[in-house]
């Protein structure tokens, strides 16, 4: 948005847009990267504020057995294992230098969070690998997988994926409802987290300056966050009994 009045936010911008469905002329065809980024980020918040009123099974709050929870961690597992997937999947395929070292770094982060849920889900005397993925699971990874370029997946998966698991993370971590046992492992995910959390926004800052690269990311962002729904209704639906999934 160079060359415009400071006096002109991105908030201003952004309400534009809600109540016109546009924005405004000025910027219709040359929004910049932080007024891009801004927008995105409001549809995540917009989604995590949601799930507030009643917190999903995915944040173990409403969760009233082991059994219930276990289950849960097991589905969380899987969602490290694959995340390690498809970050090493995607290293061929990326050009930017720093968005490569950073999914190679991810993709080993990814595999030390589950080998803390694994080592967890056996000191409960469960086997941690016996886990069948929701269907709606499946289809959240199959669809971000198939995302091709860099903005896309930053975006639709590292950006709005980690921003809502890290909400709901930080939701269970201050419930009191949640144990000690489910709270330690996460303290330490949650951690490792924080240390990069604001990656995402530096690389769509940097790549994410055409129109064409932005409505690319914000379809990518929208899919991920209607797949995220689906996949915590199924989750709460199995992990309470009432689905055979």
């Amino acid at each position: 948005m160079e060359g415009l009045s400071e006096a002109i936010n991105s908030r201003d911008i952004l309400q534009h847009r809600s109540q016109t469905g546009r924005y405004p002329e000025f910027i219709e065809t040359n929004m910049n990267s932080e007024t891009f980024l801004q927008e995105i980020l409001g549809m995540v918040n917009d989604f995590c504020r949601g799930l507030d009123d009643q917190p999903p099974a995915y944040s173990y709050i409403p969760l009233r057995t082991d059994e219930e929870r276990i289950r849960v961690m097991k589905s969380r597992l899987f969602n490290e294992l694959r995340a390690a997937d498809l970050f090493g999947t995607w290293l061929k395929t990326t050009p930017e230098f720093e968005v490569k070292a950073a999914m190679a770094e991810s993709a080993h982060e990814e595999m030390e969070h589950a080998d803390l849920l694994s080592k967890r889900i056996r000191e409960l005397g469960s086997d941690p690998f016996d886990y069948r993925p929701l269907p709606a699971q499946v289809a959240m990874f199959n669809a971000i997988e198939g995302l091709s370029d860099t903005c896309q997946r930053v975006a639709g998966f590292s950006l709005a994926g980690e921003a809502v698991a890290t909400y709901l993370t930080q939701k269970s971590l201050q419930a009191e409802s949640v144990p000690e046992w489910i709270k330690q492992p996460y303290r330490r995910i949650t951690e490792d987290e924080e240390g990069h959390g604001s990656m995402p926004q530096v690389i769509l800052k940097r790549y994410a300056t055409t129109d064409e690269r932005q409505e690319a990311a914000r379809r990518a962002v929208a899919m991920r966050l209607v797949l995220f729904r689906e996949y915590l209704s199924s989750l709460d639906r199995w992990a309470m009994g009432k689905d055979r999934w």
